[in-house]
């Protein structure tokens, strides 16, 4: 039987993207037949790699959107329109029209059998109303459920029941879920499979650099306003220190603006993303995670991977579970600015801890290796397989 991944845009950059390739590529070295439906496609090249052996179909190429055969009037008019199957408070709702949902709809109908994994709230939802009775969904959630609208929780609860599995990223999030979806006429069963990391490509850090390093999108959840905000305290203390800060976002001009305000535009860098986070990890001494709510922090364990320490704010979900606090890593007092910069400070004053929450670190994330990983993917879909 065949796997299906449906996915925003395989060939984009982000944490969803990185975590979807290095389970299709695993699954697809260990022989599964494995196709990637993207929805969207804006990028010519994809930015991770992908194994030659997965199948991938683009439902709405926007890059060779100017050669496309389909431009009549009204293919015109329907990607003017509103979307009508996804649910609207996806926070990526503008980039939908009637035109995507008539496609994605359209797709889905030609899946007759196997396994269709979905990996937002809302294409866990499109898929448990429109998928044929025989395909089999394993809904993904990179998100804890507290943090979505009410109009999307109610959605989900009604809607998530139809799922066969959920995966959830955290132990929270799967207590959470359970609870909400147990005892429903249909029993989805819920199970933590955490992200994984690939094998490391850089080497571990000597952790003897003057930097502080950070990556994500440039949006109001990952907080970089707060860590820029903690570094002016820091740079006063450390003034031969940098922060660099890796990822792309809308919020760049506003970022940047708060660099050139706190005039430490010599020190805190914005560097554009990255397709090999851990190479630059590997020339950091402290990772910095500033976000204001997380679904798992998979940078978190690529940090450690590299033998990174990281200080965290203690926000929900995920760091805490995978951080244990003044072991390998410091919680933060969620949004505690002050409290974060003396996190910071502590660490770059003492390179000792530093090595010592790298050693414990290392250990630490071999439970996130994608072999340990990937195992729970397989026995996952294989159980799926055999209630079929």
């Amino acid at each position: 039987m065949k796997l299906y991944f449906l996915v925003f845009d395989i060939y984009g950059m982000g944490g969803t993207v990185r975590t979807v390739l290095n389970v299709t590529n695993y699954l697809a070295q260990a022989g599964y037949d494995v196709e990637i439906i993207s929805v969207f496609r804006y990028r010519q090249e994809p930015f991770f790699a992908i194994d030659p052996r997965i199948t991938i179909n683009v439902l709405h190429d926007m890059v060779n959107r100017k050669n496309r055969k389909d431009k009549s009037p009204i293919i015109e008019k329907l990607s003017k329109m509103k979307s009508r199957l996804i649910h609207p408070d996806d926070e990526a709702i503008h980039f939908f029209s009637l035109l995507t949902d008539l496609k994605m709809y359209k797709y889905l109908k030609t899946i007759t059998s196997g396994i269709l994994i979905t990996t937002r709230p809302s294409f866990n939802i499109f898929a448990s109303k429109y998928r044929n009775k025989a395909v089999r969904i394993i809904g993904q959630e990179h998100l804890n459920f507290s943090i979505y609208p009410d109009r999307l929780k109610k959605a989900i609860i009604k809607n998530y029941i139809h799922l066969d599995y959920l995966a959830t990223l955290t132990d929270e999030d799967t207590k959470d879920y359970k609870r909400l979806l147990e005892g429903r006429d249909h029993k989805v069963k819920v199970r933590k499979i955490t992200n994984s990391i690939p094998k490391l490509q850089g080497v571990i850090s000597s952790l003897e650099y003057k930097t502080i390093i950070a990556a994500g999108r440039l949006v109001p959840q990952k907080g970089f306003d707060l860590l820029i905000e903690a570094f002016k305290i820091v740079h006063e203390k450390y003034p031969d220190w940098k922060l660099k800060i890796f990822g792309y976002g809308r919020d760049k001009d506003f970022l940047m603006g708060l660099i050139e305000e706190n005039k430490l535009y010599n020190h805190v860098l914005l560097m554009g993303p990255t397709q090999h986070i851990d190479i630059e990890l590997s020339k950091a001494s402290i990772y910095a995670l500033s976000s204001r709510f997380e679904g798992f922090g998979m940078v978190i364990v690529e940090a450690m991977q590299c033998g990174v320490p990281v200080v965290s704010f203690d926000c929900p979900m995920g760091p805490s579970e995978i951080i244990s606090h003044n072991e390998d890593g410091l919680l933060i007092e969620d949004g505690n600015v002050e409290e974060f910069a003396k996190g910071l400070i502590e660490l770059m004053g003492n390179e000792e801890k530093r090595k010592y929450f790298a050693k414990n670190g290392l250990i630490n994330v071999k439970r996130y290796e994608i072999d340990q990983i990937g195992q729970i993917w397989k026995e996952t879909i294989d159980e799926v397989f055999q209630s079929v």
